[in-house]
């Protein structure tokens, strides 16, 4: 079977027509404007004018109208969804329902997977991991342990050590200090003798050398500085006339410049007057070829110089044209004759045609009102068009942004695992406030490119537990069923150590303030964990880079521990820590990333409860809203008929002719008086030319004088303007050549100004440096002449000071001896204490080099609050301690699955796929069901409009067909109009039980009378009836065709008809008969449709 469909216009735009062809031993194909087309596309395109090609209720084979009655409710009501357009939307139902089911089908496989496989491995990888977080635990709590023996080892050896060595550093400080004291002493005396030398020295030259040098220089300097201030006046006058010479030149400048101006002036006004000659010398030319022509033209028998013919031809041309204007004039009064007899007539029609008209427009005005009612009704609500959608769109992506924000949390959660502090409440109504967290949950890092080195600096205090008190601690310690081991920070009882401000300002000096910062002032946090906080970051700097780092870490002045930002560890004591970072840095960071998805999280999830309360709220707008706009577009589409239809009455027809013919006949009155006034212009032309070719032959001589005399006194004036011109230019060209000697004269001028104005900027810059040298010397005859006058009084000093030093030189011999005593007493003492020293020394020493961490760490021995508290923790009990849990852990380590971490982490990732993937199948579904609710409600109010409408069209229409009869569309007994149809007849008052009481004709005319009432509803231009009336009488013959005529006034009707009774009422009859043999046809209008 082959398919064709070709367009045609109609009020639903482009719709298709079908022709069909048998091709044998081919296979079905559709062609849509010429394209192939799948079959889907060709039944869209049916739905699209509401006809279903698998149920083709649309299409009544000839003698088969009645089997409509035979229908079963269902059916008939599908011909009204047919009508209503809402079939379509069932078959587009059942495909989402499909999809729905297959989407059932995806969640049960995914629930299937997450029950059998993902959830029992899941929760074995999850113990698993727990029993591996208690051997990880142990280990820290082991080293801690073990960390905790060895240091009291070592405070006790260097307990022992320092008291000894304390002692022998301060005698040796002692010795050290005499020593200096004895030196000090030995130099004083030494730099007294010397002085006192020296001032005997110093007393003889004075009187000759160095004081004659001094008045032989003052004389020196006296000399030079009235050389050089000389040399400066004669400069200064020479720069005063060049300055002189370079104003003349100005002068001179500004006068050339001023004649300049003067020439250009005199040169615009010849340029300006010889222009003025020459636009005359072009008028005098003009008109000498103006009277030239003339002169041709009379001696041509012109009577004017402009005209191409002469006065025979002209008259000749006016007097057809006055033939032509004469006929148009005739045809014009034919014609308004003619308008006004018809205008007459169509007036008198259009009178008789008012009432019908009257009618037509009070309905129009009615129908306006309800429909303005309506749409005042919409305006009062306060829900404007789109805002539900616009809201559900909203609600949407905040939906998506909750999902994705809380999977991002769960997932970060997943990774963070070891930094969840969980335990059980120790005691009925435990306030939880009490327990603020562990310390990596309660700061956030300012700088993330300094994460690495603030996780380095902390360590493992990151996962200390923060408390208010240490009765809190012990509770938890004792009845908080933790599932590991913890180290708690009470913060009542905490101890922090924070670098001083002398310090932080001296490091700061030290490499500058953006090289190093304290770590304390890299982190945020709350005002109740500042002591916890401070314990951890206060005593490390952050510092930009290594050599930054040494410089802190290494210097006298500052000697505190520093950190890199690549997280490498420099130790006053010279100990350093580096290498591989090992991950380090990416806790802070996912912690930050995981604090800043908590905050958008709760932001967004406030937000999409704003917007439910705004959907909630606006529900019942949107439905009223809703109900009027159907309300709405249904009367506008009512309207719109009812506008075509007044359009197609006679009156209106009429009226349009009438406008037109009045229309025509102002254009024929108009162009009446346009004619009238041509042609009297011609009849006047006609004796102008007649009356100017009598006279033009007695008046050619004198014209003809008078142009020759014209001419000649044109070409005498042309000759005395050309001289005067001449001049002009003669004058113009010498003032030029003036103009071009003054400028040749100015730029000589500028030249010798500008060579005068790098003279002066020279004389001017030697000027200032002989200012600067006669300055210099000033200074130095000032400095000589009061270095003289200071020698002049020294030398009365320098007698007193020789005996005052010499007294004093006595008492400092005296001191160095009693020094000398007390040092040898020292020395015995300091050999004694070295000795006992250095036994504890050794043990010390064994350690340090053992045990690198002891360099770092040391300054926390013995501190009350540390993990090196001896008080708090009995040292021989955490001996026991630790031998038991070395036992318990060579026990655990071979049962711990190591590589558990990465399994649980992907076994999470699966899981968290899967859910995803679910949740989105989930709102899938849950959007195709409420579409299907929101459409279903939809349907059932276009069904019930279109039930109302069909079945009052069809009591209508079968009334006029049987007139005394009712017809009506009612729902089965005990049901609604949703589950069906059954066609009810009514004869006088009593309603049928059966249609089979009905006879052949009545039958027909019920089941005629139902199609035409579901045409109705949605009327098309066309419609083609073939011999619909063949089983009926000539009495319902005739009432079809008042019916057709009354309820489809705007629809065309092509009927194929035998009976006479059809005939009455057609518009046009077509005939077709037999003659000669030749099929026929002849057109034939009524008598009174003329």
């Amino acid at each position: 079977m082959l398919l064709r469909f070709s367009s045609f216009k109609s009020r639903h735009g482009w719709l298709p027509l079908k022709e069909s062809e048998i091709v044998v031993g081919g296979r079905n194909k559709y062609l849509i404007n010429g394209h192939v087309a799948q079959p889907s596309r060709v039944q869209t395109l049916f739905h699209s004018v509401q006809l279903n090609v698998n149920n083709p209720h649309f299409l009544i084979m000839q003698g088969r109208i009645t089997k409509v009655l035979n229908m079963k409710p269902p059916e008939i009501l599908s011909m009204l969804e047919e009508a209503a357009g809402t079939r379509m939307y069932e078959m587009k139902k059942e495909s989402a329902l499909k999809t729905l089911e297959k989407k059932q089908n995806k969640v049960d496989e995914i629930n299937k997977l997450l029950d059998v496989e993902i959830l029992p491995a899941l929760e074995k990888l999850r113990k698993e991991r727990c029993q591996y977080m208690k051997w990880a635990n142990g280990n820290a709590e082991l080293d801690r342990l073990k960390r905790f023996c060895i240091a009291y080892e070592f405070v006790q050896a260097e307990r022992v050590r320092d008291g000894a060595l304390n002692d022998v550093k301060k005698i040796r400080a002692k010795i050290l200090e005499l020593d200096e004291n004895t030196e000090k002493l030995k130099a004083d005396i030494q730099e007294m003798d010397k002085n006192i030398s020296t001032l005997a020295a110093e007393k003889e030259a004075k009187l000759g050398g160095e004081m004659k040098a001094l008045s032989e220089k003052v004389d020196k300097l006296s000399h030079a500085l009235i050389k050089e201030t000389s040399v400066m006046n004669n400069q200064e006058e020479t720069l005063k006339s060049e300055e002189k010479g370079a104003e003349k030149i100005l002068k001179n400048i500004e006068d050339i410049k001023r004649s300049m101006i003067e020439r250009d002036a005199a040169v615009k006004d010849l340029e300006d007057g010889a222009s003025d000659m020459k636009r005359k010398a072009e008028d005098l030319t003009k008109k000498l070829d103006e009277n030239e022509k003339e002169y041709q033209g009379v001696l041509a028998g012109k009577s004017n110089v402009n005209e191409k013919k002469c006065l025979e031809d002209q008259l000749r041309d006016a007097k057809a044209a006055v033939g032509e204007a004469e006929s148009g004039l005739k045809q014009l009064n034919t014609k308004i004759s003619h308008s006004e007899k018809e205008l007459k007539e169509k007036k008198a029609l259009l009178v008789s045609k008012r009432d019908e008209a009257t009618a037509a427009e009070n309905e129009l005005k009615a129908r306006t009102k309800d429909l303005e009612a309506i749409k005042t009704s919409m305006g009062s609500i306060n829900y404007d068009e789109g805002q539900m959608e616009a809201l559900q769109k909203d609600r949407s992506t905040e939906l998506e942004m909750v999902q994705n924000l809380k999977d991002r949390v769960r997932k970060l959660s997943g990774e963070l695992a070891n930094v969840h502090f969980t335990y059980r409440d120790p005691e009925r109504n435990f306030d939880r406030s009490k327990v603020k967290g562990v310390v990596a949950r309660l700061i956030r890092i300012k700088d993330s490119s300094a994460a690495t080195a603030l996780e380095v600096a902390a360590g493992g205090r990151l996962f200390n537990v923060v408390v208010d008190t240490e009765d809190t601690g012990k509770k938890l310690l004792k009845n908080g069923d933790l599932q590991s081991r913890v180290t708690i920070i009470p913060l009542n009882k905490i101890q922090t150590y924070t670098i001083p401000d002398r310090v932080q300002q001296a490091a700061r000096r030290l490499v500058g303030p953006d090289n190093v910062t304290l770590a304390l002032e890299l982190v945020g946090y709350g005002e109740e964990v500042k002591n916890a906080v401070s314990y951890v970051f206060g005593s490390t700097f952050v510092c930009r880079d290594s050599e930054a780092a040494k410089e802190v870490a290494f210097n006298r002045e500052v000697g505190s521990t520093s950190v890199t930002l690549d997280g490498d560890t420099y130790q006053p004591s010279g100990l350093l820590t580096g290498g591989s970072k090992g991950g380090r840095g990416n806790l802070l960071r996912k912690l930050d990333e995981l604090a800043k998805a908590e905050v958008d999280l709760s932001n967004h999830e406030k937000r999409l409860s704003v917007i439910e309360q705004q959907i909630g709220a606006l529900l019942p707008l949107q439905k009223r809203y809703t109900e009027l706009k159907s309300q709405f577009e249904l009367k506008s589409y009512d309207l719109s008929l009812f506008h075509k239809r007044v359009e197609q009455n006679e009156h209106h027809k009429l009226g349009e002719l009438v406008k037109k013919i009045e229309q025509e006949l102002q254009e024929s009155k108009q162009e009446l008086t346009e004619k009238q006034v041509q042609y009297e212009k011609c009849v006047s032309t006609v004796l102008e030319l007649e009356q100017t070719i009598k006279t033009y032959g007695t008046e050619r001589e004198g014209r003809l004088k008078a142009l020759e005399k014209r001419i000649k006194s044109l070409k005498s004036e042309m000759q005395t303007m050309s001289k005067q011109l001449k001049a002009h230019e003669s004058e113009r060209e010498r003032l030029i050549m003036e103009k071009d000697a003054v400028a040749n004269e100015l730029a000589n001028l500028e030249e010798q100004l500008s060579t005068s104005k790098a003279q002066i900027a020279s004389l001017s810059e030697t000027l200032e440096k002989q200012k600067d040298k006669v300055t210099s010397i000033k200074q130095d005859y000032d400095q000589a002449e009061g270095e003289l006058n200071v020698g002049r009084s020294k030398l009365k000093e320098c007698d007193s000071q020789i005996n005052h030093m010499a007294k004093e030189q006595q008492k400092l011999q005296q001191q160095l001896s009693d020094s000398n005593v007390e040092r040898k007493k020292m020395e015995n003492e300091a050999k004694r204490m070295e000795i006992e020293q250095k036994d504890c020394s050794s043990i010390v020493d064994k350690l340090v080099e053992k045990y690198s961490w002891i360099s770092t760490e040391k300054q926390l021995f013995g501190k009350s609050g540390t993990d090196y508290d001896f008080e708090s923790c009995e040292p021989h009990k955490a001996r026991e301690e630790l031998e038991n849990l070395q036992a318990q852990q060579s026990s655990l380590e071979k049962r711990v699955n190591k590589k558990v971490m990465a399994m649980f982490e992907k076994a999470e990732d699966e899981y968290n796929d899967l859910m995803s993937k679910k949740n989105i199948i989930e709102n899938d579904k849950a959007k195709i069901k409420k579409v299907i609710e929101e459409l279903d409600e939809k349907k059932k109010e276009t069904l019930k409009v279109t039930w109302l409408k069909v079945n009052k069209d069809f009591g209508s229409i079968f009334s006029t067909l049987l007139p005394g009869t009712m017809a009506k569309l009612d729902p089965p007994e005990g049901g609604t109009f949703l589950d069906g149809l059954e066609v009810r007849v009514a004869f006088g008052t009593v309603w049928k039980q059966s249609l089979s009481e009905l006879s052949g004709g009545q039958r027909s005319l019920l089941a005629l009378s139902l199609i035409l009432a579901l045409l109705l509803f949605k009327p098309a231009p066309l419609y083609i009836l073939d011999e619909v009336d063949a089983a009926l009488d000539l009495s319902h013959t005739q009432n079809i065709g008042r019916m057709i005529k009354a309820h489809f006034p705007h629809s065309q009707f092509i009927v194929v008809s035998l009976k006479e009774g059809m005939f009455n009422n057609a518009n046009v009859i077509f005939r077709t008969k037999f003659v000669d043999g030749v099929s026929t046809v002849t057109r034939t209008v009524p008598s009174k449709q003329r």
